[in-house]
């Protein structure tokens, strides 16, 4: 039996008219429904382009399965006559063989005009088996990519597939429904995710053309020459892509005209304005950065080990290497084999010398006192606690009742802090703590510096408190000036590497990936098996840390390369005294040099440059006297185009005003598209999490249904024993029955108890969490009374089975253990990506050095080597808990995919929503994490704490420069 055989009879059916282009319903989602909901279709929202087909005669002809699978009645709407069709989608092991050649996995909607029912919902259906005997009928297909083909097209993709693997009397009978193509040479014209893109204008040869309501362009016999009116157009042919990947002449890089040849009489267009997407080079910009560079290639590489692995590969093929980071350690670069591939030892390798000639280092400085900092022990604490505040990865605060975070109490205990240290003797060595926890790369340096003097450059950023206009506006309620001991809050926080190979090709890797030892960490995320030598194996404590990073070849690694090349010109200049000043490792190439890849990715690499205030005192960037904010430019356009989804990965997520404002429009201008957020559990920055609050509840008023937004949890764990010893082993002292929802429940010993909620714990196995306390108890022990939720209740998304437990079950506190999000990457419906060093906030857009690459293949959707879809399609399924090789074919379709993030974490799935506990669904125990430090820091200063949380926000966590088009002073969320 063939793979596909056809729906309609050879004879006795005609086609119908035109073809209509209609979408599937796409209604919001209730409450309560089901992840799949009847009635609605599997590509809610796409839109379709139905055959009309029609009896000839007065006989209704019979429609006919065309596959064998499992169908569905879905719900259609603007077809005449019909209001439900059937879903049919293939079953997977049946012809996989041609399932594989196909642009995805194909789902037939067939809508008959019939009164008979349709097949029964889930119903298996074999191919060749009848649906129903119509008058008329109407049929369209989608694959995976959602693209709007023309039945013609469609037919043709699957006779091309069965080709070589049915027999030919099958494909000649498939090749049957070509009858019912339109005549005449025309080409449908699709907009970037593969709407028809109506009333586009052309100019075809030498006069103007406008596609038509369904976006078909009618074309004149021979070679034709056309242009899509665009400031910047990209012109991508779908059928063609797919066919020839290598030929060149598929596609036009931005601004190129197509050349359609005479043999095409029909297909399919595919438009994408590349200055509507990519960011405009800042006039002042070095004329050989900010370009959007054609004909390269930008891999994702998901999770450290991974990323490590690609790196040594390149290394280990490499004459030079430079590298730039915020902190930097010796780790071995292949888990596989640690004693071969350490860091500093690779290194050695590199250049003739064998003393690491071969390698050039540019390290973050975060702190430096300043030469004239005044002597004062108990300032200079206070300043080093401020700014420690700043990146210290504390777990956010549970409280609601206060409008700050474990953050905030962290600076605020520091004043305390300082009080009580300030005339005593230990304070100096506190200090030398402080600034060693602070350098994150002093020991690496130390290691370098005795290869060779020089090869590592360890410098601060220049951006000043002075080049931040929000400085004047806040009060400052300590008495002392940070100004006067430091010259600012900043780092240079970006991370690429430039690989040389031997030959000449130069290799570039940009991210949010420091060569350190958290990130030795794989999809998995079970946890790091590497500790350095002489690490005590008694400390089995791991932390499970996400991140992604990409290899870059082609003229864009130039890009990374001249980059390095300024920065290593800059920071030699201000070298300390002493230092050897030296050249590159290797020369800067030219990027029209570089070997054009065949992937043909259009790759822009942009930065963060601050831009120095008008006192005039500070120091400019070279490179971008005037400031580069072409990251937030780039990733405010991309939102700005979404037309399918969004998706946002980020550590910190606290964005300005305007970033808000473009997710929020976005949901305005379009009801179709998706919005998933995945972050860490706290917003990880001083006060944070009040404006994250903020920020999600104008985003949930939006977006409503249409966002999902949380962190990945690991599977629960105890706490640690050697702290809490028996924390959290209890015993349940009455019985609870097997009816689900809200409960009361009596726990206990007391003294085992968390001090605060709510918490997870497992009764017997079943999951819940307590949300109130009900009072304390006294049975055979101190104990005490609890409202717990349980599966069914109020909120509850876990979905455990509820039981009944008898009295004495055994009951246990867990630890559900938030993964670490570092990652700082954006994808658009599948067309557009960035990955890079710059947190969604503030001062990663406008303040930090930062870089990141934003990529879009220039095929678009014929392109198989294309990193949006393999970046979202590889961390989809690891934050879904699907094997990450299988995310390609399983999550294709990135709106049905979005669905799958409501499955319960008892499922599988890692995602925990941020409606489970507001905004932190990962759990500790309170009582051990936060809450001394929030009684501490209140109760002793509860006046200072109202003044310090603007200063903190404004002048420390969120600082920027002259770049913020509308600076505002926070943390609350403005008028958006």
């Amino acid at each position: 039996m063939p793979a596909f055989m056809p729906f309609v009879p050879a004879t006795g059916v005609r086609r119908d008219g035109p073809d209509l282009t209609v979408a599937l319903p796409d209604p919001p989602r209730g409450a309560a429904e089901p992840i799949v909901r009847d009635g609605v279709a599997r590509h809610a929202g796409a839109t379709v382009v139905w055959l009309r087909l029609a009896a000839e005669g007065t006989s209704p002809f019979r429609l006919a399965a065309p596959v064998t699978g499992t169908c569905r009645r879905v719900e259609v709407a603007g077809l005449p006559d019909v209001t439900m069709a059937v879903e049919l989608s293939p079953l997977p092991f049946e012809g996989a063989g041609v399932l594989r050649r196909l642009p995805g996995y194909p789902t037939f909607y067939l809508a008959p005009v019939i009164t008979d029912p349709l097949p029964a919902e889930n119903h298996l259906v074999r191919i060749d088996s009848t649906i129903g005997f119509a008058d008329a009928a109407y049929a369209g297909l989608l694959f995976d990519d959602r693209i709007a083909l023309s039945p013609a097209a469609w037919v043709q993709q699957i006779a091309l597939a069965m080709t070589g693997i049915e027999d030919a009397p099958a494909v000649t009978a498939w090749q049957g429904l070509g009858r019912f193509a339109p005549a005449g040479r025309s080409i449908r014209v699709l907009d970037h995710v593969g709407r028809p893109a109506a009333g586009a204008a052309f100019q075809v040869n030498a006069s103007i053309t406008t596609t038509g309501a369904d976006g078909t362009l009618p074309l004149p016999p021979g070679d034709v020459q056309l242009t899509w009116q665009a400031a910047r157009p990209v012109h991508a042919l779908y059928e063609n892509g797919l066919a020839a990947p290598g030929d060149r002449n598929t596609s036009t890089p931005p601004g190129t005209p197509l050349t359609v040849p005479a043999a095409l009489t029909a297909g399919h267009l595919q438009l994408f304005d590349a200055a509507s997407w990519f960011a405009d080079r800042p006039p002042q910009l070095h004329p050989g950065l900010g370009h959007v560079r054609q004909d390269s290639r930008l891999e994702p590489l998901v999770d450290g080990v991974p990323a490590f692995r690609a790196l040594l590969t390149d290394l280990r093929a490499a004459d030079g290497a430079h590298f730039a980071g915020w902190s930097f350690d010796d780790v071995p670069l292949d888990l596989a084999d640690p004693d071969q591939s350490m860091f500093t030892e690779v290194i050695r390798g590199l250049g003739d010398g064998g003393d690491g000639d071969g390698a050039r280092f540019l390290m973050d400085k975060l702190l430096e006192f300043r030469q004239d900092a005044p002597a004062d022990d108990a300032s200079r604490l206070m300043v080093l606690l401020l700014t420690l505040g700043v990146d210290a990865l504390v777990v956010a605060s549970l409280s609601k009742e206060l409008k700050t975070d474990d953050h905030s109490y962290l600076a605020l205990l520091s004043v305390n802090i300082i009080l009580a240290l300030a005339a005593n003797p230990l304070i100096e060595v506190l200090m030398g703590v402080l600034e060693d926890a602070m350098d994150n790369s002093k020991g690496m340096a130390a290691v370098l510096d005795e290869m060779r003097p020089g090869i590592a450059l360890r410098a601060r950023h220049p951006a000043r408190f002075a080049d931040n206009p929000l400085v004047p506006l806040v009060d400052n309620p300590a008495d002392i000036d940070p100004a006067r001991f430091v010259d600012g809050p900043t780092s240079w926080h970006q991370k690429f590497q430039v690989v040389r190979r031997v030959g000449g090709e130069v290799v570039g890797y940009v991210g949010g990936i420091d060569v350190t030892r958290n990130r030795l960490d794989t999809p998995g995320h079970h946890g790091k098996a590497w500790r350095p030598p002489g690490e005590s194996s008694n400390s089995p404590k791991v932390d499970p840390f996400h991140d992604v990073h990409a290899r870059i070849t082609g003229p864009a690694a130039a890009d990374l390369a001249l980059t390095f090349d300024r920065r290593w010109a800059f920071d030699t200049g201000r070298r300390p005294s002493g230092t050897p000043a030296l050249d590159l490792a290797f020369p800067t190439p030219d990027a029209a040099a570089m070997p054009a890849q065949p992937a043909r990715h259009l790759v822009q690499i942009t930065r963060t440059g601050f831009a120095p205030g008008p006192d005039g005192g500070g120091t400019p960037l070279p490179w971008s006297p005037a400031g580069e904010a072409t990251i937030e430019q780039a990733t405010l356009r991309a939102i700005r185009q979404a037309r399918e989804y969004i998706y946002i990965e980020d550590q910190y997520f606290t964005p300005h005003d305007g970033y808000v404002r473009a997710l929020v429009e976005a949901a305005a201008r379009d009801p179709r598209p998706r919005l998933l957020i995945v972050l860490t559990g706290g917003a990880d920055q001083v006060v944070g999490d009040i404006r994250r609050r903020q920020i999600f509840q104008r985003l949930d008023d939006a977006w409503g249904d249409r966002m999902i937004v949380g962190t990945v949890v690991r599977r629960p764990v105890l706490g640690d024993a050697e702290r809490v010893a028996s924390k959290g082993r209890l015993i349940l002292l009455e019985p609870l029955g097997e009816s689900g929802g809200d409960a009361l429940l009596t726990l206990g010993p007391r003294s085992r108890l968390p001090g605060d909620v709510p918490f997870w714990l497992w009764v017997e196995g079943e999951r819940m969490l307590a949300v109130e306390k009900r009072g304390d108890v006294q049975a055979d022990f101190p104990a005490r009374r609890y409202l717990v939720r349980r599966s069914g209740g109020s909120g509850s998304t876990w979905e455990a089975r509820p039981r009944a437990h008898a009295q004495g079950a055994p009951v246990s506190l867990h630890q559900v253990t938030g993964i670490y999000v570092h990652t700082k990457a954006i994808m658009v419906d599948d067309v557009f990506a960035g990955i890079g060093s710059c947190n969604t906030n503030r001062r990663g857009f406008f303040h930090d050095g930062e870089i990141t690459a934003f990529a879009v293949p220039e095929r678009l959707k014929a392109a198989r080597d294309n990193p949006a879809l393999a970046l979202r399609t590889a961390l989809w399924a690891e934050h879904l808990g699907i094997p990450p090789a299988m995310g390609r074919a399983l999550l294709a379709d990135p709106v049905a995919a979005f669905e799958l993030f409501r499955r319960p974490v008892v499922n599988g799935n890692r995602l925990s929503t941020f409606g489970v506990l507001g905004v932190t669904p990962e759990l500790g125990f309170p009582s051990e994490s936060s809450t001394w430090k929030k009684m501490l820091a209140f109760t002793a200063v509860p006046t200072f704490e109202l003044a310090i949380i603007p200063y903190l926000w404004n002048v420390f966590a969120e600082s920027t420069t002259a770049n913020d088009p509308d600076p505002e002073i926070g943390p609350e969320l403005g008028q958006v």
